[in-house]
C-alpha cells in the first residue's frame, strides 16, 4: 500500500531539484524498455539505497539483491516456494544476501553470478560462502524474480533465464526500485 506509482507532477519545491529530475527520467526510461519501475514513497530505506541509473550511454544500469537458496530435501514448484512431500508450502530464508550496485542491464545473469561462483582473484571469500552454488552445473540453478504485485502470503516468482540479459529479463515485468 506504501507503493506509489510514478506521477510526472512536481511541486515548486521540487522544481530543480536534480534528484528528481533523474528520478523522473529513470522511470521514463525504465518505461520505454518495458519495465514497470515502481517507486517507494520519500524517505523510505528502500528508495534511499537505490542506486540504479540511467547513464550518459543510454543504459540502466540496476542495484540488484542475488538471494542464495538452499532447497534441501524439498522440491520447488514452479511458483519458486518450496513445497514439502505433502503439498503444504515453505518458504525459505536466503542462505546469503549479495546485493549488487551497479548491473548493467546488458550483461547476463550467467555473467553476474560467475562474478560472485568462479574462482576470481578477491573473491575467495564469497565464493567460499557460495560453495553449494559454485559447485552445481550453472545450467542446473534455477532463477527467480518475485511476481508483483501479488499477495505476501502467497508470492509468486517469474522463472529467468540465465543466458538472457537482465533487460531481456525484466522486459514486461513490475519491480519496486530495484529487482
Amino acid at each position: 500500500q506504501n507503493i506509489v506509482p510514478f506521477q510526472n507532477k512536481t511541486t515548486s519545491s521540487q522544481q530543480g531539484n536534480k534528484r528528481d529530475i533523474h528520478v523522473d527520467n529513470l522511470v521514463r526510461q525504465a518505461e520505454l524498455k518495458g519495465v514497470n519501475l515502481l517507486r517507494m514513497p520519500l524517505g523510505m530505506e528502500r528508495r534511499k539505497s537505490n542506486t540504479t541509473k540511467f547513464n550518459k550511454k543510454k543504459v540502466i544500469t540496476w542495484k540488484i539483491e542475488l538471494c542464495f537458496h538452499t532447497p534441501t530435501a524439498h522440491t520447488t514448484s514452479s511458483t519458486g516456494d518450496n513445497c514439502n512431500d505433502d503439498g503444504s508450502k515453505e518458504h525459505i530464508i536466503p542462505k546469503m544476501l549479495k546485493v549488487e550496485s551497479q548491473m548493467s542491464e546488458t550483461s547476463t545473469l550467467s555473467e553476474e553470478l560467475g562474478k560472485h561462483l568462479d574462482v576470481h582473484p578477491g573473491n575467495s571469500t564469497i565464493r567460499s560462502q557460495l560453495r553449494s552454488f559454485a559447485n552445481v552445473p550453472r545450467d542446473k540453478l534455477i532463477l527467480f524474480l518475485k511476481r508483483l504485485p501479488c499477495s505476501s502470503a502467497a508470492p509468486q516468482y517469474y522463472g529467468l533465464d540465465r543466458d538472457a540479459t537482465l533487460g531481456e529479463n525484466l522486459n514486461g515485468k513490475t519491480v519496486i526500485e530495484f529487482p
